[in-house]
């Protein structure tokens, strides 16, 4: 027999159908976004990883000054391993650096995206994400070396998928460096001027663990490195521009997740809070089932049908919108960032269980949580609407403000537990607000910060030490090494420079000539302060150097350490001579380019926060509008519980004689005092929460941003709250006007 209390369930929908609407478009949005984000993740990822075998990715590259010789090639090969030359030219155009390569059919097989591989001589194709970057069109042109060249199609390079110009950059950069693909004779017709010797090397045995490859990496550097004049080795595990990317899809898995379920919590809350209030204004039905035979237990699974039908429907939507749109709205994020190939949705069973099982679990949860306890009275006190386990205390007595001020009060006394759910999520949605916000005024002030604290206008660093006559051009030493911290899994390069201790650049005032100062992020990341040991380490062989600390620098354009260039020489065992490069605030025009390893200027060191703004800059207003959404729904819902909870008050006072204005000042303002108070309380707590949030996230990336919050972040945040709750007031100002006078008569006891 079907239980009769089934059929109030549709009137109970209609009678509120305005909060289960609300509450069912959140929960699809929420669940649909995350749903898409897992599959998009998970698919790309599952594409990014099976890359490597259907690519016949490398297992790392080396660069040569010149043509490897006859009897290197041969002892190469003895090591097992197959040799490719994968040799590039790099021509600019527009201020972007173009590397071309002819296509490839062995090793790092190039993935068409778009359009054609070239087939003419006057043809190439561009790398995707630079080419929509840039808004170069497929039959566009590009001049490179005195020749036109047709856009013949968009390409993804699998040893590109993140654009990192060389391997010890901070961060890609896909709006001025691009990978492309020549025919092989239109390759042979540009200059040899940028030709770079290439060789990139696959192991024999694809049965290697990490471990054995890291070795038999080593053994070929040095091997290299006894015959031939190396410019450059980079193996496939260290190769930010293989991995990179691949690191990164579906790196916020938890973060997503987590999300997600704080979200599902909060609605479970409102929907306890809600049924709550439902049970009070029905408690006197409920005494009469009670005391008719209903049991506790078949009540309380009468008032959780609603609340997980609503969530399962919501999920199951929202699980379809992730499969269609909104997963390609996810993979769009990453496309606009990497240089990644096509890819193919994959279903994901993880992927629903957690949007759809542990949703609906957790709303089961904390509903049963609340209602039992409530459900768990006698069917008289239900009769008797005295629905309070606990004796009833004298009210508090208030002081004698004015009785606007009491009334007031005594709204915000008698809904304390609404108010606390209130404040609780409205702290959760100004945390997301404030990552929102912060993000594009912290990129813009990292990049006035390095531009400020520029070392010099032209930074070069050589192959081998030539002289110059630029007047102003002063040497310095440079090498990169690693941190040794034992408790990380994770090691950070650190650029340490020498540099003369009277530098007319690097003022850094070196106390004695072994003093070493650091940057101010080697701190702030790891923690240390003035005093403390830096231990660092090569990356290939181990060879430890422990530092001290004797001071910081500002220069936030890296992690950067800075000693006496007397102090570099003897502690690095270099010559008394030794230098790798020029500080310079003009160009050095006589030093031929291909001495030159790198020119390091303005828009080098900028890079980073330019890159972010452009990948992540779409994404703030959408979390910004997610968080001022979320606020709005939580205060409109529990601004409605209070007003249909105080609805028989509200009658009672329009029947002596108030208008609509005057209670209006009684309820609404009452939860926009508790809101507004709540958005200000929770600054500071947002504060100190996204400090760790932040501290935790930009740690695992290399280098290191600043953490910085605008004041006018502040000032917007309270703006938003305020004209957020401006419109709830007036959906509720429209409630009370639709409560009539007769209400008090209906509920008289």
């Amino acid at each position: 027999m079907k239980n009769p209390l089934n059929r109030r369930l549709p009137r109970e929908l209609k009678s509120d159908i305005g909060k289960y609407i609300v509450i069912f478009i959140f929960l699809v949005a929420t669940i649909g976004f995350v749903s898409g984000f897992l599959v998009a993740g998970s698919s790309m990822k599952t594409a990014f990883d099976e890359s490597f075998d259907k690519n016949n990715i490398e297992d790392g590259y080396f660069v040569l000054d010149d043509k490897m010789t006859d009897e290197l090639n041969t002892k190469l090969e003895n090591q097992d391993i197959k040799l490719y030359e994968n040799f590039y030219k790099e021509e600019s155009y527009k201020n972007a650096a173009y590397r071309i390569y002819k296509n490839r059919n062995d090793v790092d097989k190039i993935e068409l995206f778009e359009g054609e591989f070239p087939k003419q001589d006057d043809e190439i194709a561009i790398d995707r994400l630079f080419g929509e970057n840039n808004n170069i069109n497929i039959g566009d042109k590009a001049e490179l070396d005195g020749r036109q060249y047709k856009v013949s199609g968009y390409v993804a390079f699998p040893d590109y998928t993140a654009l990192f110009k060389n391997n010890t950059d901070m961060m890609f950069d896909a709006q001025n460096f691009t990978v492309a693909v020549v025919t092989d004779n239109a390759f042979d017709k540009i200059s040899d001027k940028h030709l770079h010797y290439c060789y990139s090397y696959t192991f024999n045995d694809s049965s290697l663990t990490e471990q054995q490859k890291h070795d038999k990496n080593t053994d070929l550097k040095e091997l290299i490195a006894k015959n031939a004049v190396m410019n450059n080795f980079v193996s496939e595990l260290d190769n930010q521009a293989i991995h990179f990317s691949g690191d990164d899809i579906g790196s916020d898995t938890s973060m997503m997740i987590t999300l997600l379920y704080i979200v599902i919590a909060i609605m479970a809350f409102v929907f306890a809070v809600t049924t709550s209030n439902t049970i009070e204004k029905e408690s006197a039905v409920i005494g009469t089932l009670r005391a008719s035979g209903y049991t506790k237990g078949e009540l309380l699974r009468h008032y959780l049908l609603l609340p997980v039908v609503v969530t399962i429907v919501g999920a199951i939507l929202g699980n379809v919108l992730g499969y269609t749109v909104l997963k390609d709205i996810v993979a769009n994020i990453y496309y606009e960032s990497y240089s990644l190939g096509p890819y193919v949705t994959l279903w994901n069973g993880y992927a629903f269980v957690i949007t759809t099982v542990v949703p609906c679990i957790i709303m089961v949860i904390v509903n049963i949580f609340i209602l039992s306890k409530k459900l768990a009275l006698s069917p008289l006190k239900f009769l008797r609407r005295d629905l309070s386990k606990k004796e009833k205390k004298k009210v508090a007595k208030l002081p004698n403000f004015k009785f606007m001020t009491r009334f007031r009060l005594r709204v915000i006394f008698q809904n304390k537990s609404s108010y606390i759910v209130l404040f609780v999520g409205i702290l959760f949605s100004n945390l997301i607000l404030m990552f929102s916000l912060m993000l594009p005024p912290l990129l813009d002030n990292y990049k006035t910060e390095v531009i400020d604290n520029m070392i010099c206008d032209y930074q070069y660093i050589l192959k081998m030490p030539v002289e110059t006559d630029t007047k102003g051009a002063e040497k310095y030493a440079v090498t990169t090494l690693e941190t040794n911290f034992k408790n990380s899994e994770k090691s950070d390069e650190i650029t340490v420079y020498g540099v003369d201790k009277e530098s007319d650049y690097v003022k850094a005032g070196f106390i004695d000539r072994n003093s070493v100062y650091v940057s101010e992020g080697i701190l702030e990341k790891f923690g240390l302060k003035v005093g403390d040991n830096l231990d660092l380490k090569t990356k290939y062989d181990d060879k430890t150097y422990r530092l001290t600390i004797s001071g910081t620098y500002k220069y936030p354009a890296s992690l950067a350490v800075f000693m006496d260039i007397e102090n570099f020489r003897t502690e690095f065992d270099k010559s008394e001579d030794y230098f790798s490069g020029y500080f310079s605030n003009k160009e050095i025009t006589d030093i031929d380019d291909k001495l030159i390893a790198s020119k390091i200027t303005q828009k080098d060191l900028t890079v980073i926060s330019d890159q972010l703004t452009d990948s992540m800059g779409g994404m703030f207003p959408m979390v910004s509008a997610f968080a001022i959404l979320l606020y709005m729904l939580l205060v409109y819902l529990l601004s409605k519980i209070i007003i249909e909870k105080n609805a028989n008050s509200v009658s009672i006072v329009k029947i002596l004689g108030y208008q609509n204005g005057e209670i209006t000042r009684l309820y609404i303002i009452s939860t926009a005092i508790v809101a507004i108070f709540s958005v200000i309380i929770s600054l500071p707590i947002s504060y100190l929460l996204m400090k760790i949030i932040y501290s935790e996230l930009i740690s695992s990336f290399s280098g290191w941003l600043s953490f910085y919050i605008e004041p006018m972040v502040y000032v917007k945040m309270l703006v938003f709250g305020i004209l957020a709750y401006a419109v709830v007031g007036a959906l509720q100002f429209r409630k009370i006007k639709k409560i009539p006078m007769e209400e008090a008569l209906k509920n008289a006891e």
